[in-house]
């Protein structure tokens, strides 16, 4: 029995010819649209290589300013030697007579522009296929194939100039809405008072860095905020940890939720009433909505790719990244130089923030020279290696101890810190005061007792030492029985007056 001959179908990639030519058309009979047809055209969105000709010549004279019609056109053809291949001068004259008038050239517009699209997706389809016959790294190959899908979205959306009274009756109803309820356009709450007093929240498509030197506690604030928006206000987060394994994340994490020593947790040395907290705490991890992917050497289009998945399934509201210099560029190129990689990522997270429409932490190290200035408080220009995180973030926040001599004080209740509002784009700057309490990898805002305790320990051991300065002095001169006032124990009432201001 003979068998049956398979048949191999030729199918035509999405055209329409018509439509081309009517819309060259209405560019070469309408001067005044000229301009604003070709500013959304390319030569590659025309099927027929004819027409892409046509097109490229019309382009070349836009850009000088002439006039684009019959006669500049066919001059330019002419000039450039390609009259023949479009079929002559009878060929231009068909188009300039295809259409009576330019009345329907956005109807001949949008059929040339989805016909490109379908063209381009077909071709971008083709190349993710081939990839995938001899890709190795299967996640890396569909982060691609998902990064090229989004490419070629963006580059088939273009947007139009508006009166920009348009936006100033948006910002009005922003205004009122505001004014009628001053939380109802607030942003994810960071878990500070101050902080979300001056930020308002985060806000989706913002990048928000978190920079200080390494050791400053930069994963446990941001951290710290994760926490409070997943479990107290059950949003859903993303956590990209390329330094810390995602175990050891839930375990500083559990731990500073439960307010329990990870030493003693470690250690064996646990109460039952620490077993209780941790208990709780775990019962409320297991209810939360944060996802952890402890990936090293992540690119931002494999985040992207994560994120949209996550979207998806359980919701996104907030992401973070920790930190930014441990990242890969998927821009190859940049790669050869460590800043333009840098400014790559840095770029590509604020994109990914606006495409998600969620705010991004990202966490960044501050310049060795910084590092070797352990007093001096950072400013934008320590960010580590690219300016570009500066020009990108929407806020910048930076860890700042305050240390008169340079050691850090081990055995006070809690060390003072400054976070210190770097850059905000749409709000003030300044300086929050809060509590490092190391014990349990946590900060909190400085309430006036927590601030009261920590200054006045430092007093405490400033007197102490001056007070053995002073007996050795004494004793070197041979005078005994100096009378030295005792230690002053921390205050017990709240409303204490610091540097002169009731807190």
């Amino acid at each position: 029995m003979a068998e049956k001959t398979k048949k191999t179908v030729v199918r035509t990639l999405p055209h329409n010819v018509e439509a081309e030519q009517c819309l060259l058309g209405c560019v070469l009979v309408d001067g005044e649209l000229s301009m604003e047809i070709l500013a959304g055209l390319d030569e590659d969105d025309f099927y027929s290589p004819t027409h892409r000709v046509v097109c490229q010549a019309m382009k070349q004279i836009s850009r000088t300013g002439t006039p684009v019609d019959f006669v500049t056109v066919a001059d330019e053809l002419n000039r450039t030697g390609q009259m023949t291949a479009i079929g002559g001068i009878g060929y231009l004259t068909t188009l300039n007579s295809s259409v009576p008038s330019s009345a329907n050239w956005k109807y001949y517009f949008d059929i040339v522009k989805k016909h490109a699209v379908m063209r381009g997706l077909i071709s971008t389809c083709s190349a993710i296929t081939e990839s995938a016959y001899t890709a190795e790294d299967a996640q890396r190959t569909l982060a691609e194939a998902e990064s090229r899908i989004y490419n070629l979205n963006t580059q088939s959306s273009t947007g139009d100039l508006k009166p920009i009274f348009d936006s100033v009756s948006e910002v009005f109803g922003k205004f009122e809405t505001i004014s009628k309820n001053p939380d109802a356009l607030a942003g994810i709450p960071s878990g500070f008072k101050r902080l979300d007093k001056m930020t308002n929240g985060f806000h989706g498509g913002e990048l928000i860095v978190i920079a200080g030197r390494p050791g400053m506690g930069k994963t446990s604030l941001a951290m710290n905020m994760v926490e409070h928006a997943a479990l107290s206000k059950k949003y859903s987060c993303a956590v990209f940890s390329l330094e810390m394994s995602a175990e050891s994340l839930a375990q500083r994490s559990v731990c500073s939720v439960a307010g329990v020593p990870m030493s003693a947790a470690l250690g064996g040395r646990l109460t039952p009433q620490q077993w209780q907290s941790l208990w709780n705490a775990g019962e409320g991890f297991s209810r939360a909505k944060i996802f952890v992917d402890d990936t090293s050497n992540i690119t931002v289009a494999q985040m992207l790719s994560k994120c949209r998945r996550l979207k998806s399934k359980h919701g996104l509201d907030m992401v973070l990244v920790d930190y930014i210099q441990l990242m890969q560029s998927d821009d190859h190129a940049a790669k050869e130089n460590r800043q333009q990689e840098v400014a790559s990522i840095s770029r590509g997270l604020k994109l990914m923030a606006r495409e998600l429409n969620v705010p991004v932490l990202a966490l960044s190290q501050l310049r060795r020279e910084q590092a070797a200035n352990r007093g001096k408080k950072p400013q934008l220009s320590d960010l580590r290696e690219s300016g570009a995180i500066e020009q990108d973030a929407d806020i910048v926040l930076m860890i700042y101890k305050p240390d008169e001599e340079g050691e850090a004080e081990t055995d006070a209740p809690s060390t003072r810190v400054e976070l210190v509002v770097a850059k905000h784009r749409n709000g003030p700057l300044g300086d929050i005061p809060m509590d490092w309490v190391g014990e349990i990898v946590r900060f909190r805002e400085a309430d006036p007792y927590s601030l009261a305790i920590t200054k006045q320990f430092n007093e405490n051991k400033r007197a102490k030492k001056e007070k053995e300065e002073a007996k050795a002095a004494a004793e070197r001169n041979g005078l005994e029985g100096a009378d030295f006032p005792p230690d002053e124990p921390p205050p017990e009432t709240e409303g204490t007056v610091i540097d002169g201001e009731i807190l």
